[in-house]
């Protein structure tokens, strides 16, 4: 059985942060509270990435380009929700963060110790981590 290279597992975290963008906090029943998307003032990658120089075209004479790129070579993703209790009907409890895809299937569900938004200034901070690899 063959193994994927370094280079598989960027394209793979390049497409996971480019491509999964919706985040459903929910309860301890599973209900849905609220419904982010990526990109949004509360809602951010934010792991380190590299940046290397890569090629990216070939001139005129067919010699090589290169530019320096961010890479995704970070093993843990990281995505953090930045919440207030101005963004719910209150009171809300959340105790889960879901990512979903394109399609709307769970993609990674992130548990956490229940929290009650009781006043329009409380605040709470979700660090959404998925490993890729997910080490053993």
């Amino acid at each position: 059985m063959a193994e994927v290279t370094q280079d598989a597992y960027i394209a793979l975290r390049t497409y996971i942060t480019s491509n999964w963008k919706t985040v459903s906090l929910r309860n301890d029943t599973n209900r849905e509270i609220k419904r982010l998307t990526y990109d949004s003032s509360k809602v951010k990658w934010t792991h380190t990435k590299t940046t290397e120089q890569v090629q990216t075209g070939v001139n005129d004479f067919d010699e090589p380009i290169y530019d320096y790129v961010e890479v995704e070579s970070n093993q843990t993703l990281e995505l953090t929700i930045t919440l207030a209790g101005a963004d719910f009907s209150l009171p809300a409890t959340i105790s889960k963060s879901v990512i979903l895809n394109s399609n709307n299937k769970e993609i990674s569900v992130e548990s956490f110790q229940p929290f009650t938004f009781e006043n329009a200034g409380d605040q709470l901070t979700i660090k959404h981590k998925i490993q890729v690899p997910a080490i053993a």
